[in-house]
């Protein structure tokens, strides 16, 4: 392998690695104004909500954040821009002669004082729903670029559609923007979210786990089962009824009429003497991102491991309701499945001593029974989990 194409090869991995990380994109972005040869290179998407930078190369944004905002929603950008075939690596010259392009006062007022001109250009998708464009920039009294460099970019650029297509997908389904993930994880679930074709598009790394220990979970990228084909069964019917459900008022009746022979919690069977997981399949619309009126939505299957204990907040729960040290701690160990017996064992107290910390911690959470209690800690005050119960 030459020393040009491990140089592209690596290119590709940091447009991959940046689909799947979002904040990559500039270091991706300098790899490829690298490869092919510029002094900076920009990244803009234009969708339904107007043009966006979405990231530069070797650019002060700070410096020219007006000037660029001003270039992107100029109508001579627009224009040239929608002459760029989709999927072709092209010069701006091509598109107009540079003497030509010299001469209008968009070079002039916006390109010129950031140093630009010249441009190998490329746009790797065109869509109903807008397109996106790569621009390798150089001074106007530079060389244009030539055939090899746009070569170079041309290789790139089914690699940039896969990878913002990738993107896309995980934008319109990922929940990390609103923090929900990391509710998830402090309860201890594991999260796999699926597209309309019940692809996976995300896996929390505590699914992940899960599905490598490969007892009861199965999943590779083209979907998800179990170990069992009854079981198997259920959950895909779950899916597809979620599917519909995600896909808003037209295909919401579809999905009520079938709700009620589908179970949406489906156990799965692992081997002893493990406890089945629990898998919550529910709809995760996406406010018009990406949906299809009509068309099927995307999905979220929540894992729980009955088996795996939560750690209760001790502290907190102290602050919260007045509990000393020895009635939070008990009060955890109930929680943890313990009985009062166990618990006072395990805290080197007597169970008379345990019964009247319980007493105590059932009038100060206002509490009647061990069952009310468990609910609330759960609830309130659970806090990562540690590991399943025969870990400990």
């Amino acid at each position: 392998m030459t020393a040009g194409a491990q140089v592209i090869l690596r290119t590709v991995q940091r447009i991959y690695d940046a689909a799947m990380e979002p904040e990559e994109w500039p270091q991706c972005l300098d790899a490829v104004r690298d490869l092919v040869g510029g002094s900076h290179a920009v990244f803009t998407t234009n969708s339904l909500d107007g043009v966006q930078l979405s990231t530069c190369s070797r650019m002060d944004v700070r410096q020219h954040g007006d000037r660029c905002a001003q270039i992107l929603h100029s109508d001579f950008w627009t224009e040239q821009m929608q002459r760029f075939p989709a999927g072709a690596a092209r010069t701006q010259s091509s598109m107009v002669p540079v003497k030509d392009y010299e001469r209008t006062d968009f070079y002039q007022q916006l390109i010129r004082p950031i140093g630009g001109g010249l441009a190998a250009v490329a746009v790797p998708w065109r869509g109903t729903s807008g397109w996106s464009a790569v621009r390798i920039c150089r001074p106007l009294d530079e060389r244009d670029f030539g055939a090899e460099e746009l070569n170079r970019l041309q290789a790139l650029v089914p690699h940039l559609a896969k990878a913002g297509k990738l993107n896309r997908r995980l934008a319109s389904v990922d929940p990390r923007a609103t923090g929900a993930l990391a509710a998830i994880d402090a309860l201890g679930l594991g999260l796999i979210l699926l597209d309309r074709h019940g692809r996976p598009v995300y896996r929390s790394e505590r699914a992940e786990a899960v599905i490598a220990e490969r007892d009861g979970l199965l999943a590779d990228a083209h979907g998800i089962a179990t170990t069992l084909p009854a079981q198997t069964r259920a959950l895909h019917q779950a899916i597809a009824t979620a599917m519909l459900l995600a896909g808003g008022p037209d295909t919401a009746d579809a999905a009520l009429s079938r709700a009620a022979a589908v179970m949406l919690r489906i156990p799965v069977s692992r081997r002893p003497p493990n406890g089945p997981l629990i898998l919550s399949v529910i709809p995760a619309p996406t406010d018009g991102r990406g949906a299809v009126p009509g068309e099927p939505g995307a999905v979220a299957v929540l894992i729980s491991d009955p088996d795996r204990r939560c750690r209760i907040d001790t502290a907190g729960l102290a602050s919260a309701y007045g509990l000393t040290r020895r009635e939070s701690d008990l009060a955890a160990l109930i929680a943890g499945g313990l009985g009062p017996a166990e618990a006072a064992e395990s805290l080197g107290i007597s169970i008379g001593t345990a019964r009247h910390y319980l007493k105590q911690v059932f009038e100060k959470t206002e509490t009647h029974r061990q069952a009310e209690l468990v609910r609330l800690l759960l609830h309130s005050f659970a806090a990562p989990d540690l590991g399943t119960a025969t870990e400990r």
